[in-house]
C-alpha cells in the first residue's frame, strides 16, 4: 500500500485543518489531494519540514531556555503513568476543561512534559544534518514529514504548549517523526533502530513519544486533504505568500 493510499484510508482528524493558520481549503484546482502529495518527493518534504522548524525556532529565540512553562491550554484527556521520573511521580495527567478550578495544574503538567525534550546542552549536529541522518538510515515518506510539520504547527503555533529552541528541537523532531511514522504508515522501523539513529536510548525515545502524543492532544489522524492543506500553509510561511512552497 502506498503512502497516498494509506492516508486516504484514515478518517478525518478531530480538529479540522481550518484551524491551521493560512488554511483556505484544499483541492481548489480540482486536483486530487493524494495525487498532489504523490508528486512531492520525500526529500522535498524533508526540506520543507526542516525550513519550517528552523522558522519556529527563530521566532522563539527571544524566549529564555528556562521559560519552559507554556501558556495554559485546556485539554480533556487523562492517563495513568506509573514511571514518569524518579524525582516526580505523577499518577495522572489531567488537561481539564476551560472551566477548571486549577489552571495552574495544566500549566505545571504541560511544562513538565515540555521539559522532557530538553537536552543538557545544544546538540553539536545541525538540525538539517540531523534530519538527513534520520532520512539516510530510516527513510520516511512524504506523508510522514508533512504530518510531523502539521503536529508541530498545532503544538507551537495554535496550542502554544511548547516553545522550540536549539536544546529541545532535535528531540522534538525525533518524537514527532516516530509518532507520524506510526500514524500514517502500515509499517515502521524497530524502536531500537530509531533510538540508535536518533541518538537516544530506547527508554528515552518511549518517553519522548508519549510526551509528544500528550502535547499534541493525541490528534494524530490525517488524510490527503489535511496534508495538502499543510503543504499550502508551508508555502505561505516559507514561499512566495501564495502557497507555493520554497524549500
Amino acid at each position: 500500500m502506498t503512502s497516498s493510499e494509506r492516508i486516504e484510508d484514515v478518517g478525518s482528524p478531530s480538529r479540522e485543518t481550518a484551524q491551521t493558520p493560512g488554511g483556505s481549503g484544499a483541492g481548489e484546482s480540482g486536483q486530487n489531494p493524494a495525487t498532489k502529495l504523490g508528486e512531492m518527493s520525500p526529500a522535498t518534504a524533508l526540506d520543507l519540514l526542516c525550513a519550517h522548524v528552523e522558522t519556529l525556532v527563530t521566532s522563539h529565540e527571544e524566549v529564555p531556555d528556562d521559560a519552559s512553562s507554556p501558556p495554559v491550554r485546556s485539554r480533556s484527556d487523562s492517563v495513568s503513568s506509573g514511571d514518569v521520573t524518579p524525582s516526580l511521580q505523577v499518577t495522572e495527567l489531567h488537561f481539564g476543561p476551560e472551566s477548571t478550578e486549577d489552571p495552574g495544574r495544566d500549566r505545571l503538567q504541560q511544562g513538565f512534559l515540555s521539559k522532557r525534550f530538553l537536552s543538557k546542552r545544544e546538540p553539536p549536529i545541525t538540525l538539517k544534518n540531523y534530519l538527513l541522518r534520520l532520512h539516510k538510515y530510516c527513510p520516511m515518506s512524504t506523508a510522514v514529514y508533512l504530518a510531523t510539520s502539521l503536529y508541530l504547527t498545532r503544538m507551537v503555533t495554535i496550542d502554544r504548549v511548547i516553545r522550540p529552541n536549539p536544546r529541545n528541537v532535535h528531540r522534538l523532531l525525533l518524537a514527532g517523526l516516530r509518532v507520524a511514522m506510526k500514524a500514517v504508515e502500515d509499517l515502521s522501523y524497530p524502536h531500537s533502530r530509531v533510538a540508535k539513529v536518533g541518538g537516544v536510548t530506547e527508554r528515552e525515545l518511549s518517553r519522548l513519544e508519549i510526551s509528544f502524543c500528550f502535547l499534541v492532544d493525541f490528534e494524530l489522524r490525517v488524510d490527503a486533504r489535511i496534508l495538502s492543506e499543510q503543504t499550502r500553509y508551508l508555502g505561505i510561511v516559507l514561499g512566495d505568500g501564495d502557497g507555493n512552497a520554497v524549500a
